[in-house]
């Protein structure tokens, strides 16, 4: 395979990392507006987890696949992790009960858990990958893969604004209660 047609397929792996956040994202609010599930503050603060992962997939698909991008990645994957473990320890002793309903048998905050996981080794997987670190140049990309590029780039700008929003809404500005049952802003 030569480079070119390397560095569009890692285009296209790092756009579909895009998707798969946004929708993780988009479930979130499926969970937040439909069931009326409030997110906590460490839902809040794995929400920003996402954000942060999405911006490292974001870098390599602008400025090209970098180390220093993968590193920014596996940061948040871990502070992502690190949140949802805590949230998980507070609610695994039998009778202290659970944050949200279940879906598909696990909390949101376990499944986040999980894909922070799986995220952290495919970032190390991706990083044991060699000479894909060339400069590549946006224009000389398939016109398909700039579009797709874009509109993973719009879904999360919107995605973003819409949890600042829905923060705002929750909290104001002050500090999130640790168990939200009503907006703040709107009540």
């Amino acid at each position: 395979m030569d480079k070119k047609r390397a560095i569009n397929l890692l285009t296209y792996l790092n756009i579909i990392d895009l998707f798969g956040i946004s929708l993780a994202l988009f479930a979130a609010f499926l969970f937040q507006f439909i069931l009326k599930e409030l997110p906590c503050p460490l839902c809040l603060l794995q929400r920003l987890g996402l954000l942060g992962i999405s911006f490292g997939f974001l870098l390599n698909v602008r400025y090209c696949v970098k180390p220093n991008h993968y590193a920014f990645i596996l940061l948040a994957a871990i502070f992502t992790a690190s949140v949802a473990l805590r949230q998980v320890l507070l609610h695994i002793v039998p009778g202290s009960g659970a944050y949200g309903d279940a879906f598909l048998g696990l909390h949101l905050y376990t499944w986040m858990f999980l894909l922070s996981v799986i995220i952290v080794f495919y970032t190390a997987i991706m990083l044991c990958i060699p000479d894909k670190y060339t400069y590549h140049d946006l224009t000389e990309q398939p016109a398909i893969l700039r579009k797709l590029s874009y509109l993973a780039f719009m879904c999360l700008f919107a995605l973003a604004i819409a949890n600042v929003v829905s923060t705002w809404l929750e909290c104001g500005l002050t500090a999130c209660p640790d168990s939200p049952t009503q907006y703040k802003v709107l009540s």
